[in-house]
């Protein structure tokens, strides 16, 4: 039990950059919030199978464990694959790397780095803790 509480809050806590702005062209003027990493479909089934897989009890335990790191790589998927095709429509035509790196907030990258951060909390709290 313990270790389901301690993933579960350290997945919370790893996901509040994303109420942040992190994509725009201005700050104040146009400003995306990274909670539509979360939005995407990527995000949201990586969300709610990072939870299937910790608190849901499954016949193989193999099973659980590969949803719940499925879980957390499937949200620092969601939030390349947002940065690398997001764009604001009246201002950009269409889809642009140069425009993606121009045009991304710090908190984009601090919550890129927290994501890969979890991941790596995950395999050494599997570890360490014992169910």
């Amino acid at each position: 039990m313990k270790k389901k509480i301690v993933l579960s809050v350290l997945f919370i806590v790893s996901l509040i950059p994303m109420l942040f702005n992190q994509y725009g062209g201005a700050k104040g003027v146009q400003e995306i919030s990274g909670i539509i990493n979360l939005l995407n479909p990527i995000g949201l089934i990586s969300f709610i199978i990072f939870f299937i897989g910790v608190w849901v009890q499954l016949k193989n335990k193999k099973i659980n464990k590969i949803l719940s790191i499925l879980g957390v790589l499937g949200i620092v998927l969601s939030e390349i694959y947002k940065f690398l095709t997001w764009y604001i429509p009246n201002y950009e035509n269409s889809i642009n790397l140069q425009h993606s790196l121009n045009n991304v907030f710090p908190a984009f990258y601090v919550g890129l780095i927290i994501s890969l951060c979890m991941v790596i909390a995950y395999f050494i709290i599997d570890k360490k803790i014992k169910d």
